[in-house]
């Protein structure tokens, strides 16, 4: 269907209807195909944002959009008590690909509520537990429950986050500090540091908590807060802590699942299994849907409406997921995204050799963070460049983003079909804006 075009006026009149939980980002948006998307005037712009990382095959997937359309013509809904055919194969997909005994498959239509079902499922495997650890610059969604989990109640980005005007919700979770290489408060250096940072949560939980501890639950790699990475001697370390205290692990994999860091999955990547998996995002192919994938030992939801949601069993995203799942395998789609995360980095430490205000570039894959300072010694934050750095390459046709908790970050996560001709083109423009916002005496 074509779609109206829509003047100036007309879309400032329409924009009062909005009822605004996130911040008007740009221009409205009318096509996309692959890594690319135009928007009402016809101005294309090279996505380095993947629309909230959703988009591991680009936009408007050809196969993807076809299996979904064929689902959509013969059965487009059921109630989540229902199985159906997508149901049951992409929940067999699910325990083929993931570690270990995660084998049991729970179905949510988002994320964020894919994060709750995570966190009643550990409360009912520890039903004397009511308490949760979380990291420093964590994000799990923006529900009561999993926004109390993360950042946003918090100082982190400077101020208080939105979190802080529901505290009354916000009881059951206490934050750990992260393994922030970059700025360690240990003075240490990775990977000579033995993952000491892991003692702070052994400490915690022995000190630091009222009562048991049902679950540790951490993002593999930080998005929102800052595009940290979890070293594996580290996650290995908090493995360990959680078996000696009979605490449940929940990774939650919403941003980093699917081929992101370069495989399937971080939990391949680092060599640890969690308890409990939290996936979304990538797996529906801009279609919505997540999924809990827990370790087949432990307790699962009774049939009385523990977890259940009229639109929690999507067969039309399902569909697409297993579409979106049969492509990263065929095209061999993680490795590709560790060969463009590479040639991304390598590039952009390159440019810090030019423009030291680069105080860090980490990864992996195409989970790619530019941590902006105004000077590599201090390394005090360069917010207001790093959000100039954005806005100047929105002007020259790349769309990226600042993280949230830490806006000097840049982001740039691509979708993962990318090809070098478009990382060259991306890595041109944020050179070009370097040299705008830091100009050289």
């Amino acid at each position: 269907m074509e779609q109206p075009k829509l003047t100036a006026q007309q879309i400032a009149e329409l924009q009062q209807y909005i009822g605004y939980g996130a911040a008007w980002l740009g221009p409205v948006l009318v096509e996309g195909s692959g890594c690319r998307v135009t928007d009402i005037d016809g101005n294309s712009y090279l996505d380095c944002t993947s629309q909230a990382w959703s988009l591991a095959l680009g936009y408007s997937h050809p196969e993807v959009l076809e299996a979904a359309f064929a689902q959509a013509k013969a059965l487009a809904h059921v109630r989540a008590g229902f199985p159906t055919i997508p149901r049951l194969l992409l929940a067999k997909r699910l325990a083929d690909l993931c570690p270990g005994r995660l084998n049991r498959v729970i179905n949510a239509p988002t994320g964020s509520l894919a994060v709750e079902a995570a966190l009643k499922l550990a409360m009912i495997n520890r039903p004397e537990a009511h308490k949760f650890i979380t990291f420093y610059h964590a994000y799990h969604g923006s529900t009561l429950a999993t926004m109390a989990a993360g950042w946003m109640p918090t100082q982190t980005p400077g101020r208080f986050g939105p979190g802080v005007k529901f505290l009354s919700f916000m009881q059951n979770f206490v934050r750990v500090p992260n393994p922030y290489c970059y700025r360690c408060p240990l003075g240490k250096t990775f990977p000579g540091c033995s993952a000491e940072c892991a003692a702070s949560l052994r400490d915690t939980i022995k000190r630091g908590v009222d009562g048991p501890v049902a679950a540790v639950l951490l993002e593999p790699v930080q998005g929102n807060g800052g595009q940290i990475p979890f070293p594996a001697p580290f996650l290995q370390e908090v493995r360990r802590i959680c078996d000696e205290f009979g605490i449940l692990l929940i990774f939650d994999e919403i941003q980093t699942g699917f081929g992101r860091t370069g495989r399937m999955f971080a939990a391949e990547l680092l060599g640890v299994t969690p308890d409990i998996l939290v996936v979304s995002k990538s797996m529906g192919g801009g279609f919505p849907i997540a999924a809990v994938v827990a370790d087949d030992r432990l307790k699962q939801f009774e049939p009385t409406g523990e977890d259940v949601y009229t639109f929690g069993s999507n067969p039309v995203a399902q569909a697409a997921a297993l579409k979106v799942i049969e492509i990263l395998e065929r095209d061999r789609i993680p490795e590709r995204a560790a060969r463009m995360g590479t040639l991304f980095t390598r590039s952009l430490l390159d440019l810090q050799k030019q423009y030291p205000q680069i105080g860090d570039v980490r990864g992996p894959g195409l989970f790619i963070g530019v941590e902006m300072v105004k000077d590599p010694e201090m390394k005090e934050p360069a917010s207001a460049e790093a959000k100039r750095i954005v806005k100047e390459a929105w002007n020259r046709g790349v769309i990226l983003a600042v993280a949230s908790a830490l806006p000097n970050v840049i982001k740039i996560k691509p979708p993962l079909i990318i090809e070098e001709a478009d990382v060259s083109f991306v890595l041109d423009v944020l050179a070009d804006c370097l040299k705008v916002v830091f100009p050289r005496r």
